[in-house]
């Protein structure tokens, strides 16, 4: 086999090296939401992030899921991905929560429901190089009913994670990384 996050031969789906820079990260109360991220975004879980959602290696989730399952709250019931907005899911071809949320889906047997629709386009891109960028905007496509947890690959100041579980009512999210180069907000 070859290692999804930096393609060396490996035993599993990482090599023991890679393995050796997952750093857990802790959760976050943010806004009103409890976020619980699989690992930091640093080292291979940061590769992992960039191969799923820029190169569209949709076989990145799976290590990514296995951890995130070990964070998703007791009451959790259902699995809401937070979509991409649509440009950038034309511009990569893929969306990563919706591959992170499907690979989840698998490993619990919780059901996946589509419950947000984005926007079309967004100014500037995520984290901390991003600068100023739009405010991400998400419309109530249907309701996922109780137990809901958001599902997105990382969160850096919070912002979407916020606005998304504005619109469905939901306390609770998982993410695969949690930004290390910025502060989150509160």
């Amino acid at each position: 086999m070859i290692c999804l996050a930096c393609a060396e031969p490996a035993r599993g789906a990482l090599c023991n090296r890679c393995i050796g820079t997952l750093t857990p990260a802790p959760e976050q109360h943010l806004g009103g939401v409890l976020v619980r991220s699989a690992h930091a975004h640093e080292g291979a879980a940061r590769r992992l992030v960039h191969r799923l959602k820029y190169g569209a290696l949709a076989s990145a989730a799976i290590p990514l899921a296995r951890v995130m399952a070990d964070r998703l709250p007791v009451e959790a019931r259902r699995l809401v991905p937070v979509p991409r907005v649509v440009a950038r899911r034309w511009r990569h071809g893929i969306d990563p929560a919706a591959e992170l949320a499907a690979a989840l889906a698998r490993l619990t047997g919780l059901p996946v429901v589509e419950a947000l629709r984005p926007a079309w386009w967004v100014a500037r891109r995520a984290g901390p190089a991003g600068g100023h960028r739009g405010l991400p905007r998400f419309t109530l496509e249907r309701s996922p009913g109780g137990g809901a947890v958001l599902v997105d690959d990382v969160v850096t100041t919070g912002t979407t994670l916020r606005a998304a579980a504005e619109v469905i009512g939901c306390r609770h999210a998982v993410t695969a990384t949690a930004s290390t180069h910025r502060a989150v907000r509160p």
